[in-house]
């Protein structure tokens, strides 16, 4: 048995059902030995495509996803991915040829300084060298990107050492447990929370769990603690729940949710950060009493005055709180004041849903209506841009992880690869990838992966010919300089077709209702819809917030 084998080996013992990327000579072996394996190999067109998949692995079940790149190039081409996962907490693991040892420290070929590179966007660094050491490490590494808080991990080998002879070990899953809060933090939460009138919780993707979400909706429909949520936190609370509020902060927050967090007297932020995304680069600041309870080790260095942080899991404390007996309930004109905010946002929605473009759709009217025909477990993925607002305004998420983004790198690229990923992993749910043109132009040649990987993903692109978000603050905040923020594009329905995806396009509301049939229909192939829109409609936002970050 060669150390490839071995690495085989020891991943299908750890539980490894895939692993995605892109063969290169530095990882030749390690491919030859997956032909062998239980192991399904998915390849893809680039490396940030494989490597976001793995990452939609490891948001969709917890565990780590696991990716393989060919060194130099191939390792370089998969950061942007690996710095999203490690912003997102994501658990995902990256195995990386790097060049032969005799060729190390000598500008070689394909070489670059891989591990100094990586080393601040991972949890872990680990290099092989000793072939009868490489069940170790591999377990090693797992197991560290499984342990909360979660996150990346990168394993190196060199080329030479793939076909070196090894030997099977016994590989498993060793997950250290996170930090638990004591008893008397609990009492002190209990204590500010018996003297609030105006409470909030802020949910995140440290609750956005099964056993988090129970625990959450235990706890606010007992005491009637209105929820809000970060972007990661999207599924942690039905969003169908009278007591939800939306998203807070940048990127798709509402003035209800943004308001209730500044003017709560008490913020209860469970698996969450008050980070400046969450508060508009700290200008949408909570008012009253802050505590969190999140795995953030930054946490206490941003200009945040909690009144209580503990760095625990965030699920324990949940669990502690709703054990105690404390009888509570809201003051009525907390709930007066969330529903004049809610009047005023509806009445945003409506103007939103008023509006008609010559030649092109209105995309709030298509996401408003796509949205009473999505089942209730179904999985979106949102690039970044423009058209991420529109999913938080008029799209309703009521399951766990029901919503995936690149919410704290902001990269674009994600939404198309980690669509794909979320689909391989949970065949039996609707997943739709929704993005702009801009980004969708950064990963379309993996197309031909969806297609030959029998990957049914529902792309939908929306298309203003522009980098949206630059070409509005170039009208807003540069007197309408427009430069650099408006191109042309190909047609995607031919473009699609030429991969063998069957692909649909709209430009104007009376085909709604059609494409809605088209792109929720049940198929076990891809699909792509264009919505041609006008670059100068605005979704339903916080303007203020947005224009302050």
């Amino acid at each position: 048995m060669n150390v490839a084998e071995a690495v085989v080996k020891c991943l299908e013992q750890l539980g490894v059902k895939r692993v995605y990327g892109l063969i290169g000579t530095s990882i030749l072996d390690f491919v030859d030995a997956l032909r062998d394996s239980k192991i399904r190999y998915i390849s893809t067109r680039h490396e940030q495509v494989a490597v976001s998949m793995a990452d939609a692995e490891g948001r969709i079940t917890g565990r780590p996803g696991v990716a393989a790149v060919h060194a130099g190039p191939g390792f370089l081409n998969s950061l942007i991915s690996v710095a999203a996962a490690y912003k997102d907490v994501s658990p995902l693991l990256l195995i990386s040829g790097a060049v032969k040892r005799r060729l190390a420290g000598l500008d070689s070929w394909l070489e670059v300084p891989q591990r100094d590179i990586i080393r601040p966007l991972v949890k872990g660094v680990y290099r092989v060298d000793k072939p009868l050491e490489i069940g170790k490490v591999i377990s090693e590494a797992y197991s560290l990107a499984a342990s909360p808080p979660q996150g990346p991990v990168f394993v190196e080998v060199p080329e030479d050492v793939w076909n070196m002879s090894s030997q099977a070990e016994k590989c498993e899953v060793k997950i250290a447990p996170p930090p638990t809060v004591p008893k008397d933090f609990v009492d002190k939460v209990a204590e500010l929370l018996s003297k609030s009138k105006r409470p909030l919780i802020l949910a995140g993707g440290g609750v956005n769990n099964e056993e988090g979400r129970r625990l959450l909706l235990d706890v606010s429909e007992r005491w009637k603690i209105p929820v809000a949520v970060t972007g990661n936190g999207r599924g942690a609370y039905p969003e169908d729940h009278p007591l939800f509020l939306g998203k807070v902060g940048f990127g798709g927050g509402n003035i209800v949710a943004d308001r209730a967090l500044v003017e709560a007297d008490l913020v209860l932020a469970v698996g969450a950060g008050l980070s400046d995304t969450t508060t508009y680069g700290y200008n949408f600041v909570p008012r009253g009493d802050i505590v969190a309870v999140n795995l953030d080790p930054l946490a206490e260095k941003k200009p945040v005055p909690y009144t209580l942080y503990h760095y625990a899991d965030a699920v324990d404390f949940l669990k502690k709180l709703a054990a105690l007996d404390l009888k509570y309930e809201p003051s009525v004109e907390w709930f007066r004041e969330i529903e004049e905010w809610k009047a005023a946002w509806n009445a945003l929605l409506s103007e939103a849903l008023s509006r008609s473009y010559k030649g092109f759709v209105n995309p709030s009217k298509f996401f408003h209506r796509l949205n009473k025909s999505l089942p209730r477990d179904f999985v979106m993925v949102g690039g970044q841009g423009m058209h991420l607002v529109y999913t938080f305004a008029f799209i309703t998420v009521k399951a766990v992880r029901g919503y995936l983004a690149a919410f704290n790198l902001g990269a674009m690229g994600f939404a198309f690869p980690a669509a794909l990923g979320a689909k391989v992993v949970a065949p039996e749910r609707d997943v739709y990838a929704v993005l702009g043109d801009g980004e969708f132009m950064m990963t379309v040649q993996d197309l031909e992966t969806a297609v030959r990987e029998k990957i049914g993903v529902k792309i939908i692109v929306v298309n203003d010919n522009a980098y949206r978000v630059l070409y509005a603050r170039q009208k807003a905040q540069k007197m309408g300089r427009i430069y650099g923020t408006l191109h042309t594009n190909p047609d995607f329905v031919k473009l699609a077709e030429a991969f063998g995806v069957e692909a649909m396009s709209i430009s104007q509301d009376e085909e709604i209702e059609k494409a809605v049939n088209f792109i929720t229909r049940p198929t076990d192939k891809p699909l792509l819809l264009e919505l041609k829109i006008h670059p100068d409609d605005l979704p339903p936002m916080n303007i203020d917030g947005a224009l302050r970050f």
